[in-house]
């Protein structure tokens, strides 16, 4: 009889991610984790960049916990 839990890539993952937030200065958008002080990133020059640099780092988190 075959467990769920025994095969890993038949069970179900659910991950709550950290909170980023995104600013726009006169230098461009920044970006930090929301629950850290002001360790700020950027400047970036668009909103999809600043956006991408935010999906780089949920992946990095993603990947350190299911790893």
């Amino acid at each position: 009889m075959d467990d769920i839990f025994t095969h890993s890539s038949n069970r179900r993952r659910v991950y709550a991610l950290a909170q980023f937030t995104v600013v726009y200065r006169v230098r461009g958008w920044y970006f930090r984790r929301t629950d850290h002080d002001d360790d700020w990133r950027g400047p970036y020059v668009s909103e999809t960049s600043v956006c991408l640099m935010v999906a780089r780092a949920l992946r990095k988190e993603l990947v350190k916990r299911d790893g």
